[in-house]
């Protein structure tokens, strides 16, 4: 009986001994988040723990234990992280299902309706132009201010006008005094190719600053043939795209000694077609001093250079009658300034403003410098100080006024006492051409082209040297800009 009675429990103690055998309680806060999340509790009733109902306030969460585990115990409810992290063998929770592209991108475009479009008005929408137009510039000017080739200078300048390649094997064809004369272009001037349909725009000078340099640095190969520059050519204009050239600026000014006047006088040989007598005021000659001053003695007789033209307004004051060969185009008023010294007289300071004047902002046709003096008749500090009075003068006119200094010639194949040689006029060009740069004045070097140059007398160089030099300042203007 005793036994029997031993073998039967009261109830509650095999709920206790279940419970102390299956329901092994966790920590407390274990037991306390089960209960909340399961929806169940305890409460203590006459030293019994029974559960109790509690509001659910989470989803609960069932898991399935694994049958052969040795910790049987019963099923409750408890946390998810907690038991996948101590208990390896529960099932874990699948995921929820992950919602469809589309409804994602609607969702996306949901949100920035509500939170970007919908909040826009004219004063936002105006800003945000604004505002990204100002970073678009800043962005561009800084790739332009990167140091990339082709950022800081232009690669390409062409001529400011038309040009076609002309035949040179008649150029002078049509001027008077050509069979006189016995010039003819091929001696003046070589092109790239040996026919004209091979000659290629790509050999001539990108930049005004490579034109001058490679006009300055030439040669010849040979004595008294073509000069040829180096490194990439220059053009040879027709007399019609001279006058599209010059018609481009208001006036055009020439101020210095006998060795630019050559020049000048090489371009009215260029303007008014005429080989024989084209630097000459031919209406205030007599036929004997005519005949003694064709062709080259125009430069290298002094008879003969006393009737040199000085400016197109001799041109303009001349007879009807007695002007054989009048200048092809007359719309653009040009100058020679004679020089020999500074300061200049008084008249050539007066003709300079006459040719330069101040006017309104308004008049935006430039006026080109072109200067020049010889070390046979002043020094080269003489030289300088001409050159800085002149800028001096320009910069007061408030015009646009790019200015050109052309270098001395050689001193010729002929040695005279007491005149300078090659080494002194080196000198004189190194000096003068230090200060024109830092003037911002453009140089073109003459000695180079005059190296090898055929004269007469071995010191004046004849028409040939004139005309070609002339070619070069055109081919200088051309360059340049028009307003």
């Amino acid at each position: 009986m005793a036994s029997s009675a031993n073998s039967h429990t009261h109830p509650d103690q095999h709920d206790d001994k279940h419970q102390n055998g299956l329901d092994r309680p966790g920590p407390r806060y274990l037991r306390a988040l089960s209960a909340s999340m399961s929806g169940t509790g305890t409460e203590r009733n006459n030293g019994s723990i029974r559960p109790s109902r509690l509001p659910t306030m989470a989803p609960t969460f069932q898991f399935q234990l694994d049958p052969a585990s040795n910790d049987s115990t019963a099923s409750s409810a408890t946390l998810p992280g907690e038991l996948e992290k101590h208990n390896s063998g529960l099932l874990q929770i699948p995921k929820p299902r992950r919602p469809g592209l589309a409804t994602r991108v609607s969702w996306a475009a949901s949100e920035v309706w509500e939170n970007h479009v919908d909040e826009l008005n004219f004063p936002r929408c105006m800003y945000h132009l604004i505002s990204a137009m100002w970073l678009c510039v800043m962005l561009y000017l800084t790739w332009w201010l990167l140091p990339v080739r082709g950022h800081w200078a232009s690669m390409r300048q062409p001529d400011r006008v038309p040009h076609h390649v002309l035949d040179m094997s008649n150029y002078f064809n049509s001027f008077q005094g050509y069979s006189e004369c016995n010039i003819r272009a091929a001696d003046l001037y070589q092109r790239l190719g040996q026919d004209v349909s091979e000659v290629s725009h790509d050999g001539y000078c990108a930049r005004r600053k490579d034109l001058l340099e490679a006009m300055s640095s030439g040669g010849r190969v040979g004595f008294d043939a073509p000069y040829f520059p180096r490194g990439c050519h220059y053009r040879w204009y027709s007399v019609p795209e001279i006058c599209m050239i010059l018609e481009r600026f208001q006036a055009i000014v020439f101020i210095g000694d006998e060795s630019l006047q050559t020049i000048y006088a090489g371009l009215n040989i260029l303007l008014r077609q005429d080989l024989s007598h084209g630097a000459l005021k031919t209406w205030d000659m007599d036929k004997v001093t005519l005949r003694q001053c064709g062709c080259d003695n125009q430069f290298t007789s002094k008879t003969c250079t006393e009737h040199f033209v000085t400016s197109s307004d001799d041109m303009k004051s001349a007879p009807s009658g007695k002007l054989t060969s009048p200048y092809l185009c007359t719309r653009t008023p040009h100058a020679f300034l004679p020089i020999s010294t500074s300061p200049a007289s008084q008249f050539t300071i007066t003709k300079f403003k006459t040719l330069v004047p101040r006017l309104k902002r308004s008049t935006y046709h430039p006026i080109p410098i072109i200067h020049a003096l010889s070390p046979s008749t002043p020094t080269a500090q003489t030289a300088t100080a001409s050159l800085e009075e002149f800028l001096t003068l320009a910069d007061q006119s408030h015009r646009k006024t790019p200015m050109l200094w052309i270098g001395p010639t050689a001193s010729g194949h002929t040695e005279i006492r007491g005149r300078k040689g090659n080494q002194e006029i080196w000198d004189f060009d190194a000096q003068v051409r230090r200060v024109a740069e830092v003037n911002d004045v453009e140089v073109l070097g003459m000695w180079n082209m005059s190296m090898q140059a055929g004269s007469w007398d071995g010191v004046r160089f004849g028409e040939r040297v004139a005309v070609t030099q002339a070619m070069m300042v055109v081919n200088w203007l051309a360059r340049l800009e028009s307003s």
